[in-house]
């Protein structure tokens, strides 16, 4: 491993990444933000003087999804460390490293670093995104075990979040303490689902999605970008559905086949991409909300110019949420929401491949998001356990 941090994160009494360096014997920490004079990083991102394959942690348009794959062999995980602007100013300074292939995790729970404000819901810090890289790579598939393992790793970072919250109590001056006692305690709240309320919201707008891609491995050189050849969606307000096989533009992937679990021959001969485009275009509207597993099947069709609605929603951000544990496939996400709220009669998979079948997870997980509390049973605004 590979810790490449931006310099004003060395004074920051709280940054993370020098626990991780100090837990992890094989991890170096670098500092800069040009690493073109640096002879380590050189020979990281050349994968040369022992280095095994590089991969940078980061969550790029192209990125290998953790939750789906894994990269073959030993590989270097290089970690940047600083803020989101910090993070995106190493990549532009350092174009080799812009250059390497990405991997990008999906938490399900937000972050733990509660003495620091992250920006969005999907952000954590350095250590914990290395905890769940570790896992994703190293894990063994025991629940219970890579529970514990991974678990050591971050007890020097709850030390520290919670000794700072301690300490925080301890010295607030009378002021502020007689403030909250004046206010009273806060109401409990319900801890938030991301994108539920929005799903819930969206009525007749609600578009399920999900699609396939022809995509080479990322160590191949020269590989073609992941293009799109299955595409289905369904409208649970009216039951309407899409689906496309799409022909594609360029040689398929040797393992394409095997993977979506669709003939070579039916793939070769799908419908043109204009046929498609019109299609497509002629079935959704510009204020749909577009919901799917992850962001890769829309981000995969928006950068080829499709029109593909604003507003998105992340049905695996939600249902990890709401069931406090990240789960790896759609399938085994839906197998666990219905075991909270039973299910309606299960109808196979409408289509092909797949594609279908894991439309047909989405389909499910949409509906028990629908069916179930706005709560975890337990929490507050949930059902008792």
């Amino acid at each position: 491993m590979l810790i490449l941090q931006h310099p004003r994160e060395r004074h920051v009494p709280i940054n993370t990444a020098r626990l991780a360096r100090l837990s992890l014997p094989d991890a170096l920490l670098r500092r800069a933000v040009d690493f073109e004079a640096d002879p380590v990083v050189n020979a990281a991102l050349a994968g040369r003087d022992g280095w095994p394959p590089p991969y940078l942690l980061f969550p790029g348009p192209n990125a290998l999804d953790l939750a789906d794959a894994r990269p073959p062999g030993p590989i270097t995980l290089i970690v940047l460390d600083g803020t989101w602007w910090q993070a995106g100013k190493l990549l532009r300074r350092n174009p080799r490293l812009a250059a390497l292939p990405q991997l990008r995790l999906a938490p399900a729970t937000p972050s733990r670093y509660r003495i620091r404000r992250e920006p969005h819901e999907h952000c954590v810090a350095t250590i914990e995104a290395i905890a769940l890289a570790l896992r994703a790579l190293e894990g063994e598939g025991d629940r219970e075990a890579d529970d514990a393992r991974f678990a050591a790793l971050l007890a020097p970072f709850d030390a520290m979040v919670e000794h700072q919250l301690a300490f925080r109590t301890r010295v607030q001056d009378a002021r502020h303490r007689r403030s909250a006692l004046a206010r009273g305690p806060r109401p409990a709240r319900s801890p938030r689902i991301p994108g539920l309320e929005a799903l819930r919201a969206a009525g007749e707008r609600l578009v399920v999605v999900h699609g396939e891609a022809n995509a080479w491995p990322v160590r191949v050189p020269g590989h073609p970008p992941p293009e799109i050849v299955q595409w289905l969606a369904w409208r649970p307000a009216t039951g309407e559905a899409f689906s496309a096989i799409v022909a594609p533009r360029g040689p398929l992937a040797p393992s394409a086949a095997v993977q979506l679990r669709l003939d070579a021959s039916t793939l070769m001969s799908g419908e043109a991409w204009g046929a498609f485009r019109a299609r497509w275009e002629a079935f959704v509207r510009d204020d749909d909300v577009l919901c799917g597993w992850g962001h890769f099947p829309t981000g995969t069709l928006e950068r080829e110019e499709i029109r593909v609605p604003a507003t998105r929603l992340d049905a695996r951000a939600a249902a990890c949420a709401w069931l406090g544990a990240r789960i790896g496939t759609a399938e085994a996400c839906a197998r666990r929401l219905e075991e909270a709220g039973p299910p309606d009669a299960l109808a196979p998979p409408a289509f092909a491949g797949r594609g279908g079948a894991r439309l047909d997870a989405l389909r499910r997980i949409v509906e028990a998001l629908l069916r179930l509390p706005t709560a975890p049973p337990g929490q507050p605004g949930g059902g008792s356990p």
